[in-house]
């Protein structure tokens, strides 16, 4: 859960893993579960676990935080991986899926999969979530108002949202893949909670007038699309990489017939990774990361614009709650160095540093005219060696006041 204050104690785990990376001798590998339970002393090092093929390999974790806009959040997440084939010719399968619930009457549901088949010949991508939220809006672009961000630039509304996306790869030709996909997204009960509709221009909200200028519903719209994608992956390891790319490119049809407006957009997503030094035990890796999403003819609605922290794992924006920036079209990069703390794998360390812009059309504003930076340092605890899983602890700073708590399964991309 995003922006959001946890409270967890590590104390006895650092007591228990202190050897420090820079150690030449082959030091056993360890996860939070060889510390909790004691495992009994290896007589020789093992570093690293095998999968068994067909095997799940999940990892839970409460979620305990409070959050101004949710009250006090409780619910369960879990990550899992699995190796459907030959590990020399099949990537980890992952998942992640989390339910919560908070004071404020609230029920957020977010399963998200990417799944290989055996010999990575087809991909499966799954992205499904139910909300019945409430988050405020800022405005298109990138808009900061004077003094402290949160105040008078904040606009808040409340929403359910339903998103069911699903795209099926097929390899092509070595790392290459082609697909379809059948996309979602559907927003009901808005309530643009400091709209006034009675008197002539006072609170017309950012929404409101978006909507209105666009001749979109200002309560519920939806939109229904089919994709056609390309894909390349050549990352060691889809959960945590330390070597290899990702790209993906998608261009999305939302006919009239099956959405509140026609509309098309063009996403792509970059994603590469450096091992600075490699050796059996520790890795030093910087990751690079880029997505953007374009218009490209039509309108979508308010709600369903590219906005921060709603790709597909909510991992953008490091350093913004979520829905803090949108625009039209919306481009966003960010780089992280990701280091080891301790040789036997447990603890490491990211810094990272990310850029946003977005447009606004009413305004003028185009991609470039405007930036919104990011920057701060996380924390990693091992939760599963043999998937590579990591729980993260990241603390971001941003523009205007801006920062927050970021708490996750896996690494940020």
């Amino acid at each position: 859960m995003r922006n959001s204050v946890y409270i967890i104690l590590f104390i006895s785990l650092l007591l228990q893993s202190n050897t420090i990376v820079g150690q030449d001798s082959l030091v056993p590998q360890k996860d939070i579960v060889d510390v909790l339970f004691a495992k009994k002393k290896l007589k020789k090092p093992v570093l690293a676990d095998s999968l068994v093929i067909k095997k799940l390999y999940p990892s839970y974790l409460p979620i305990i935080g409070y959050n101004p806009a949710l009250g006090m959040v409780f619910g369960v997440g879990v990550s899992a991986g699995m190796l459907t084939g030959n590990k020399k010719t099949t990537h980890v399968s992952s998942a992640l899926a989390n339910v919560s619930v908070t004071t404020k009457k609230q029920i957020n549901f977010n399963a998200r999969a990417t799944v290989y088949m055996p010999n990575d010949n087809w991909i499966l991508q799954s992205d499904f979530r139910f909300l019945i939220f409430s988050q405020p809006t800022y405005g298109l672009g990138i808009n900061f108002m004077n003094g402290q961000d949160g105040s008078e630039g904040a606009q808040p509304m409340s929403f359910n949202y339903l998103r069911l996306y699903q795209n099926v790869y097929k390899r092509i030709a070595g790392r290459w893949y082609a697909g379809i996909g059948i996309n979602y997204d559907g927003h009901t009960a808005i309530d643009d909670k400091n709209l006034d509709t009675v008197l002539p221009g006072i609170n017309k909200t950012a929404h409101y007038t978006y909507s209105v200028d666009n001749n979109l519903p200002i309560n519920r719209y939806h939109t229904m699309g089919i994709t056609f994608n390309g894909l390349y992956d050549s990352r060691d390891n889809a959960v945590n990489p330390m070597n290899g790319s990702f790209a993906q490119l998608s261009f999305r049809l939302n006919p009239d017939l099956l959405s509140t407006r026609a509309s098309s957009s063009l996403y792509y997503e970059y994603r590469t990774y450096f091992a600075l030094r490699k050796t059996v035990q520790q890795q030093h890796t910087i990751a690079l990361w880029t997505w953007g999403q374009f218009q490209t003819s039509g309108t979508l609605p308010y709600l369903a614009l590219p906005s921060i922290t709603w790709d597909m794992y909510n991992r953008s924006g490091r350093g913004y709650i979520q829905g803090r920036l949108r625009g039209e079209n919306f481009w966003y990069g960010e780089a992280a160095y990701r280091m080891p703390l301790t040789a036997n794998g447990l603890f490491g360390a990211v810094a990272f540093f990310n850029l946003t812009t977005a447009s606004n059309q009413l305004y003028k504003q185009k991609l470039g005219d405007n930036f919104a930076p990011g920057y701060g340092l996380g924390f990693r605890i091992k939760m599963d060696k043999k998937t590579n899983t990591n729980i993260a602890i990241d603390y971001g700073i941003g523009r205007n006041g801006n920062s927050a708590i970021y708490f996750n399964l896996q690494e940020a991309f």
